[in-house]
């Protein structure tokens, strides 16, 4: 196979709870390696780190690989969907009164302590 490939594949399974959550598409062209990670929004935070540092240092050790091979190696992580929930029922609202003239009929009133 791919040494880039079988590299990704062992990375993914170390960092990940559940790798068979996570599915690698490959496009491969002469110069060019481009992987496409779909992986389940639960394992989302684990791939990608903190400020992206996972993610970037995995781009730079299949950057290496990719550079003894002579390919450039192009790395995308994308969130998997979740079926769609249900949509919810429409909320039931009252017409609001307008808090402007309420407060127009405050000012209004006599002062009752007056005196």
């Amino acid at each position: 196979m791919n040494p880039i490939f079988d590299a990704l594949n062992y990375v993914m399974a170390a960092l990940v709870h559940a790798p068979q959550k996570i599915a690698i598409e490959r496009i491969e062209t002469p110069k060019t390696d481009i992987f496409t990670i779909s992986v389940a929004p639960e394992e989302m935070g684990r791939l990608v780190g903190r400020n992206g540092r996972t993610a970037e240092a995995i781009r730079e050790v299949l950057g290496a690989i990719g550079a003894t091979l002579g390919k450039e190696v192009i790395l995308d992580v994308i969130e998997a969907r979740r079926a769609a929930p249900p949509p919810r029922p429409a909320a039931k609202t009252k017409p609001q009164r307008s808090s402007r003239r309420r407060s127009r009929a405050r000012q209004r009133r006599p002062d009752s302590h007056a005196g």
